[in-house]
């Protein structure tokens, strides 16, 4: 896809960091926009925004890991603009913790979100997409913890690891078809998911920016940080330039950092000594 104007684009968690980052650069290539999030403060920010560069948008509030609210979601994008162009599976939450303290609740509602939120959202919208019969892109956020697992992210990496496997057999059932799939495996950037811990509240979806927990989340992945030497933080703007520039060139992997590099090599290096040591040929 190399002309964006006038397609429709649906935005998952875009009332702030990289989702809202597609949507002022979707804005800028005139697409029609549906902006979803369970943050209506953010999301209506965020519409505002986009509306003032002389786009049509509409937002809805949505918690992605309720398929009901996803399918609602589609209707709502099909009914206001007739298609779906590019879906952003974008919605996720980070909540740091040590796997032994991670409780059955965290659990759910982490991979509920992130792995289930990106299933709801090719589950509601795929079959919709392919009855248009036009060219279309799936698109899911996923992370270079979908590749390197560290400390204190067990959950995330989990979630992240799904939505690779979920989006490569997609991909593989979508060759030759209308529609190309992608996923988006950003470094640092700068937003608020390091803040985005499970509470335990009634409301468990809703993203929270505890203050009390005790413990510090960006403390807690020092690991990670270091690990990242080499690279720098960007900007949501920059890495959803990036993300555009992989659609476009109908990358599968986006990657919005090259610092990376040496990490996946040794895991790639890993696995093919593991294969070589193998006991049966």
């Amino acid at each position: 896809m190399k002309n964006f104007e006038n397609k429709v684009a649906v935005i998952t968690g875009a009332g702030s960091g990289i989702g809202r980052g597609i949507a002022e650069v979707a804005a800028s290539h005139k697409m029609r926009l549906v902006l979803a999030d369970v943050d209506e403060t953010g999301l209506n920010k965020t519409l505002e925004q986009v509306k003032s560069k002389g786009v049509e948008a509409i937002a809805r509030v949505t918690d992605v890991s309720n398929l009901n609210e996803v399918e609602n979601l589609a209707s709502q994008t099909f009914e206001t603009f007739q298609n779906c162009h590019l879906l952003f599976n974008n919605a996720g939450v980070l909540g740091p913790a040590p796997i032994s303290q991670v409780t059955r609740d965290m659990y759910d509602w982490l991979i509920n979100i992130n792995l289930g939120g990106c299933f709801n959202g090719v589950h509601a919208f795929l079959p919709k997409m392919q009855a248009t019969k036009e060219e279309g892109h799936i698109i899911a956020t996923c992370s270079t913890s979908g590749f390197i697992a560290y400390p204190m992210l067990g959950l995330y990496s989990a979630s992240k690891f799904g939505i690779r496997g979920l989006m490569t057999s997609l991909r593989a059932e979508l060759s030759g078809s209308n529609i190309d799939a992608s996923i988006v495996c950003p470094g640092e950037v700068t937003t608020n998911i390091v803040n985005s811990t499970f509470t335990n509240t009634p409301n468990k979806n809703v993203e929270q920016r505890s203050e009390d927990s005790g413990t510090d989340p960006k403390a807690m992945l020092e690991v990670a940080a270091e690990d990242a030497q080499n690279t720098f933080p960007i900007s949501p703007l920059e890495a959803a330039q990036a993300i555009f520039a992989g659609i476009e060139n109908k990358d599968f992997y986006i990657f919005t950092h090259k610092g990376y590099k040496r990490q996946l090599e040794e895991i790639s290096n890993e696995y093919l000594q593991a294969f070589e040591q193998s006991m049966f040929q």
